[in-house]
């Protein structure tokens, strides 16, 4: 079988990677069409096993990217009408209307109810939009749901151990004893008029620092300044260990607040726009606390970075959260077998 990705986001990676090991062990053809954006090319240089071709790059004018969208739109018809298909697959699913045109199944897996203009462009020209069940809109006929969350793609304990070597990578440091905070470029269409912790950073790293040692992963393009010693130094694809370690996460981004959750850690999402899997996993886990204030923000981490919840309780939480939903590496192949014999 002939599998074509469309990954124009480093999560994306993340998301298919389990997926595509298991493809190309049992003899099938993947391609991943990627986008050199934020640590993009540093995720496929460290997964080799993945073919892909970067078709196109973030630029300065990120927020309306117009010309790279036309120019990666025909560099997907490109590759579909020459290496033909049988499947098509994405998490945004923006650049689908050449796998309609050119009759070929495509497959988007989205969680993120707030990315109006993406749904508008993608879903008219969708085979089949898979969320998780928790998600906040309904989609139409198209539209099927499933027990899980993008993150436990790659941190189901049956795809994802966490390494403990990376305590001494980090400086021979012991584990809770630091806690991430993740701090989002804001530099695309969706982030128009939306914020975190805007200009409290600075004073947010000093008041945490008070309690735990604090690293620092921002997207590319973020200016540290004078916090440019709290830069976490790993290769990106060792951020879950990282993560799995903490004793708290505080993230502007969606993915890195659900990573944190998926794991067993206490995260604080701090964003203007809000997501339905982060609310199920505040409402049902305790293991997210999602704010818009970055002054309410801030206080929750510093308790919980003060006074944090006992291990015993964060297992037992994520041990309910894993219990709850599925591999949903294994539900994307599943999803992917469906289209094998019509392929055959």
């Amino acid at each position: 079988m002939n599998i074509l990705i469309e990954a124009h986001h480093p999560a994306h990676i993340h998301f298919f990677k389990h997926v595509i090991r298991i493809l190309i062990d049992r003899g099938d053809e993947v391609l991943v069409l990627g986008r050199d954006r934020d640590v993009m090319r540093s995720l496929l240089d460290s997964y080799s096993y993945i073919p892909n071709i970067l078709i196109s790059a973030t630029g300065t004018g990120n927020r309306f990217p117009l010309a790279e969208f036309l120019h990666r739109q025909r560099q997907v018809a490109s590759s579909i009408r020459t290496r033909k298909p049988d499947i098509v697959m994405s998490l945004m699913g923006t650049y689908t209307q050449s796998a309609k045109l050119f009759g070929v199944p495509n497959l988007i897996f989205t969680d993120s109810e707030f990315q109006r203009t993406a749904h508008a462009i993608a879903h008219p020209f969708a085979t089949r939009i898979h969320t998780p069940e928790c998600f906040g809109k309904s989609l139409g006929r198209k539209h099927i749901r499933y027990r899980g969350y993008h993150e436990l793609a790659f941190l189901h304990p049956d795809r994802f151990t966490p390494d403990p070597c990376v305590l001494n990578e980090l400086g021979g440091i012991a584990e809770g004893d630091y806690m991430v905070l993740r701090v989002s470029a804001w530099d695309t269409l969706h982030d128009i008029g939306e914020q975190g912790l805007a200009n409290q950073l600075t004073d947010t790293v000093r008041s945490l620092s008070r309690y735990l040692k604090v690293f620092i992963v921002p997207e590319r393009g973020v200016d540290l300044g004078e916090l440019e010693s709290h830069r976490l130094a790993l290769s990106p694809h060792r951020l879950h260990d990282v993560l799995a370690f903490a004793r708290l996460v505080v993230s502007e981004g969606a993915s890195t607040a659900s990573e944190a959750a998926c794991l067993g850690v206490p995260a604080v999402y701090i964003n203007s726009t809000s997501r339905s899997y982060l609310d199920d996993q505040e409402n049902r886990y305790g293991l997210v606390h999602n704010f818009r204030s970055a002054s309410t923000a801030i206080a929750r981490a510093m308790q919980l970075a003060e006074d944090p919840p006992s291990k015993a309780w964060r297992q037992q939480r994520r041990q309910a959260l894993i219990d709850d939903h599925i591999d949903v590496t294994a539900y994307v192949i599943d999803q992917i077998d469906r289209y094998r014999s019509s392929a055959s």
